[in-house]
């Protein structure tokens, strides 16, 4: 019966740590202007429908148990890859000040639960912080991975700020027709298998809005080719109509 109770504690601890995590992303967002989109912890979501109406849900993609919040820009804006990228290091700043207020009390106190509420979010903020190829389950790299990459510059950068304006584009309801085909081509060029599916999926959107159909066939079967390389949740996002 002890094991069971401690099991139950970790498990609390870890879905506070988690929670803490996503909001240190949402709370930038919020604080910059954009509104609430997403918020996963284990198999419970919360989402704001095209209406900003909240709803409950449970979530069906273990990948995404682990953890996802997030807030998208009210409209396309040149200041919103500033403010992403500060969104990018929001949650691991949330649990890295969590984790230097509750462990150095748990230690003193000699309090588990409070232990496990500072060493739980302050490794998972220096995980997440540092720029190391850690990938989540959705495909991409970690925050920190993601914020080196967006200032490194060359490539990879080009991947981020494509991929972001075009995620940007269809959350905002933007036109695909007037997407770049530079930004396109960028995903396409990625070594990462993930960041290439996205690139044909915008392409396929991109010819459909011009009514090509050849060339969103092709693009649809590059899509098939990599299929099963893909992660789950990105199939799930790209998902064609």
């Amino acid at each position: 019966m002890e094991a069971v109770i401690y099991i139950l504690i970790f498990i609390l601890c870890y879905l506070i740590s988690g929670i803490i995590h996503e909001l240190g992303h949402i709370i930038v967002g919020l604080a910059n202007g954009w509104k609430f989109y997403l918020l996963v912890i284990g198999p419970l979501g919360i989402k704001a429908d095209e209406n900003g109406k909240i709803k409950f849900y449970f979530e069906k993609q273990i990948a995404m148990w682990g953890g996802v919040g997030g807030t998208v820009p009210k409209s396309a804006n040149v200041d919103n890859i500033r403010i992403w990228s500060n969104v990018l290091l929001g949650g691991p700043l949330a649990s890295i000040v969590m984790g230097v207020i509750f462990l150095p009390l748990g230690i003193i106190t000699n309090n588990i639960v409070l232990i496990l509420l500072g060493a739980m979010p302050l490794g998972m903020g220096i995980m997440c912080a540092l720029p190391i190829p850690l990938k989540t389950g959705v495909g991409t790299y970690s925050d920190g991975g993601r914020w080196s990459r967006l200032h490194k510059g060359g490539q990879e950068a080009n991947e981020e700020i494509a991929l972001f304006k075009l995620t940007e584009n269809r959350i905002t309801g933007g036109d695909f027709l007037n997407i770049d085909l530079k930004s396109i081509e960028s995903l396409i060029k990625s070594k990462e298998i993930g960041i290439q599916y996205y690139g044909y999926y915008y392409k396929f959107q991109y010819y459909k809005a011009r009514g090509n159909e050849e060339e969103m066939k092709l693009a649809i079967q590059k899509m098939e080719d990599i299929k099963s390389k893909v992660s789950s949740i990105v199939v799930m996002d790209c998902k064609i109509d």
